[in-house]
């Protein structure tokens, strides 16, 4: 286990007229939706989501016997279906920084070989090269130092280990993007407000997938952090994309 000596808040690299952005802002935000994430989550990309998970899994090619670590896990939709794939002697630890999301996590089912571990995905309590794998899927964009996730994702990994991260992107086809704006800007935040009363987390997600760098960028942000020979694996006409590299 690593001490993070950093004491002042981290903050997010802002855009014109975008309030500072903090680990606890963020965190607060999920804990209010936690309840409703995962229905909306599959109501606004229409089901789209469970396939991109299935596809990161299968892109991962988990061996019978590995130690899995899914960060950001949520609810723990990725982490449940990790599990099926490291047999007996595996293991899936689920983390993430939202307490209301692990209540939730935990509360789905006592599957053997699974735990959750509330953590901070820039600050992991876990020691250096324990884990095979390590996965993230619609996590990374939220957490606010992305660099030091990705260092320690770095850390935890064995030699040779797997990093496979899954995120939403924004699409980069000129005749998507002014549809995409629509329903990302207007349908989502409007249909949000009907059902959380509050339009406030829908507002930060499109917000948040345009911030997030370019495939190229956060490609190059992944080896910055150590990794080798990052590859990028576009979904959808782009509105996905996953990440895979090596330690």
């Amino acid at each position: 286990m690593t001490k993070n000596k950093r004491q002042e808040p981290e903050r997010a690299s802002l855009r014109v007229g975008e309030k500072p952005r903090t680990t606890e802002t963020v965190r607060n935000m999920f804990a209010s939706i936690a309840p409703a994430i995962d229905f909306l989550s599959s109501l606004f990309s229409f089901g789209m989501d469970a396939l991109w998970r299935r596809k990161l899994v299968a892109q991962a090619k988990i061996k019978s016997g590995e130690k899995v670590l899914d960060t950001c896990t949520g609810t723990g939709k990725l982490a449940f279906l990790l599990v099926k794939k490291v047999g007996a002697q595996g293991s899936v630890v689920g983390s993430d920084f939202c307490q209301e999301a692990m209540d939730i996590a935990k509360k789905k089912t006592a599957a053997a070989g699974i735990s959750f571990v509330l953590a901070d995905a820039a600050k992991l309590p876990f020691d250096d090269g324990v884990f095979d794998v390590v996965t993230v899927a619609f996590g990374i964009r939220n957490v606010v130092d992305t660099s030091a996730a990705l260092r320690e994702t770095y850390r935890v990994l064995k030699p040779g280990g797997r990093f496979l991260c899954l995120d939403l992107t924004y699409p980069q086809a000129k005749w998507l993007t002014p549809f995409y704006d629509f329903y990302s800007f207007r349908i989502m935040p409007a249909v949000a407000k009907m059902i959380l009363h509050t339009d406030t987390p829908y507002n930060y997600l499109p917000q948040s997938i345009r911030a997030f760098p370019s495939a190229g960028a956060f490609k190059q942000a992944i080896e910055n952090c150590g990794f080798s020979n990052a590859t990028v694996h576009p979904m959808t006409f782009g509105i996905a994309t996953i990440f895979e590299t090596y330690k």
